[in-house]
């Protein structure tokens, strides 16, 4: 999210791909259970991002909080979709570097 207000969705992105790089890296086990972490790691993330956003439309009367997503709902859910195939990826290629060392 940091990345992503100062470079914009690229960077959000890239900070999702970072991210779970690290964690498929630190798993030190084999590339399947490395994606697994990396897709619930991206997962938990974008609820969380989904979560704060709604909130905080909702506290500050910018509507009922899914305004703030273009898409509604099924942008939501093709969000997190995207989010846990990021996080696979990077996880994928944590691991792959973490057993080849």
């Amino acid at each position: 999210m940091v990345l992503g207000s100062f470079i914009g969705a690229l960077g959000s992105y890239l900070g999702f791909i970072l991210v779970t790089v690290w964690v498929g890296y630190r798993v030190n086990e084999d590339v399947a259970n490395g994606a697994i972490h990396g897709a619930l790691v991206a997962l938990l993330a974008g609820i969380f991002s989904f979560i704060s956003m709604y909130t905080v439309g909702s506290l500050f009367n910018m509507g009922p909080g899914l305004d703030l997503l273009s898409f509604g709902i099924s942008g939501v859910i093709i969000g997190l979709l995207v989010n846990g195939l990021l996080g696979m990826v990077g996880s994928v290629i944590g691991s792959y570097i973490s057993t080849n060392n």
